[in-house]
């Protein structure tokens, strides 16, 4: 079963990040014991932790998932079975996302139990104030929109290594693009997730960039579909 390949393919990593995602709050708990660190700077830590795994896994995965095809000669293969191509860029893509869901589960759940027990209000922030949802949704869609444009150039390229340096040059570069634009014609680009798209309520926004980043998988498999394998 292909969903079963892709998880064998990409379990390692999966695994190394899920213990990651953890076992990091509470260690950091734990060497900070006594200097109340943690009630008073854990939720902004916690936040920053969180957002920072929700940037790495998706690059790796969105790497590592759609590139094992390629690298072991067996796109050819597989593209003569009777399933559809489109079938194979989905499966792939689901698999990752699946396990970027958990690895997000995990890292919030740990983070939770561990300011719980320090803190009796674990979701307020010396630095930022109390933290509403949004604050743990906009990382989880930008990180969606990362996975998705990273699995898809990997699929376009063909090799893991080039689609995941062109999608860190993409997620990197395009601060300073928006910074030059907004320097030389004074606009401001809302080139990101999390940023409201012109005048619509932030929900309307969060919905099209999903939409957006599901469109660059969409266009991975219509280029698939009509390749030369």
């Amino acid at each position: 079963m292909y969903f079963w390949k892709c998880w064998r393919d990409t379990r390692s990593f999966f695994v190394v990040f899920l213990i990651i995602a953890a076992i990091v709050m509470p260690v950091a708990a734990v060497v900070s014991l006594g200097s109340h660190l943690v009630e008073d700077f854990g939720t902004s830590a916690f936040l920053s932790t969180f957002a920072l795994i929700l940037m790495a896994v998706p690059l790796g995965l969105g790497a590592i998932g759609a590139s094992h095809e390629f690298d072991e000669k067996t796109a050819q293969f597989l593209f003569t079975k009777p399933r559809s191509r489109a079938y194979f860029v989905w499966v792939g893509w689901a698999v990752g996302f699946a396990e970027l869901l958990a690895v997000a589960a995990v890292n919030f759940l740990a983070g939770w139990a561990t300011l719980s027990h320090y803190s009796k209000n674990p979701f307020h922030s010396t630095l930022n104030g109390s933290l509403t949802a949004q604050n743990f949704v906009d990382p989880l869609i930008f990180c969606n929109w990362v996975y998705c444009l990273t699995y898809s150039l990997t699929v376009l390229l063909r090799n893991g290594l080039k689609g995941l340096g062109a999608s860190m040059a993409i997620v990197f570069g395009l601060p300073f693009f928006a910074a030059a634009i907004r320097w030389r014609w004074h606009v401001d680009l809302p080139l990101f997730p999390g940023l409201p798209l012109g005048s619509l309520p932030l929900a309307i926004s969060n919905i099209i960039w999903i939409l957006i980043a599901m469109l660059f998988v969409l266009a991975a498999q219509l280029v698939v579909e009509r390749a030369e394998i």
